[in-house]
């Protein structure tokens, strides 16, 4: 699996167009109340649909490390035992399965690694091969980390030992930063959503204004001045709590 890139399933699709759907009808319909406006919009899905793409390629790279952190302990706790690099491998996928967790990659990637074991190729080379579908930098970094120590004689016990600290310690981190941002993007997407309910609000209690706001050229610029407002505020929400922790 290449996790650089991202082919939708059905499912994606069918979700996502009902999205799209949804907001061109929330959009159209509310800021400017005629059919012209929601033809006007949907081109505007292209963009939304390509950020999603990212989002979804960006979010499957984050469950993937997050996995990778479980494997490598379950190998690093193999190697303890006595057991080879190879043979660990064997072992941890064991461990992974009666883990009784639902893993949505990284089993699929120890069976990858067991395969290409069993044709005989070199266990560095299968787990470069891993970091350059998955575009992951731990996993880039432990595969680097494995050739090195493979090629020179390092102490791979000693090497996928500290490896495990190390993400340990960062993956919690990350959950700090989550935990503490959760409320912020609740609240950004809160603001975000209130200029929608205050239009609905106002048709229902005021249907006459709102009637000249739909039906004269100022009001139909006050209705794009102010839509625009929105998409920037929810652009600059966007970049504020996505937080990279490097």
């Amino acid at each position: 699996m290449n996790y650089k890139t991202y082919k939708p399933d059905k499912s994606w699709i069918f979700k996502e167009v009902i999205k799209l759907v949804f907001l061109d009808i929330a959009v159209g319909w509310l800021f400017f109340r005629n059919i012209l406006s929601l033809i006007l919009i949907m081109p505007f899905g292209y963009f939304i649909w390509k950020r999603d793409i990212k989002e979804t390629i960006k979010e499957r790279k984050k469950v993937l490390a997050k996995e990778f952190k479980d494997m490598i302990t379950f190998l690093s706790g193999n190697l303890n035992a006595g057991y080879s690099l190879e043979r660990a491998f064997y072992k941890t996928y064991q461990d992974l399965e009666k883990s009784g967790i639902i893993y949505r990659y990284i089993i699929d990637e120890v069976k990858i690694i067991l395969h290409g074991l069993e044709c005989n190729n070199r266990v560095e080379n299968l787990l470069l091969d891993m970091a350059k579908r998955s575009d992951v930098e731990d996993i880039k970094d432990f595969s680097d980390l494995i050739t090195v120590s493979k090629v020179y004689g390092g102490n791979i016990v000693s090497v996928i030992r500290q490896t495990v600290n190390n993400l340990s310690c960062k993956y919690m981190v990350e959950d700090e930063i989550e935990t503490i941002i959760a409320a912020k993007k609740m609240e950004g997407k809160i603001m975000l959503v209130m200029p929608f309910l205050i239009i609905i609000y106002m048709n229902i209690t005021n249907k006459g204004y709102m009637q000249i706001i739909y039906h004269t050229l100022p009001g139909t610029i006050v209705m794009t001045i102010g839509l625009f407002l929105i998409l920037i505020s929810g652009i600059a929400i966007d970049k504020i709590v996505n937080i990279e922790v490097g």
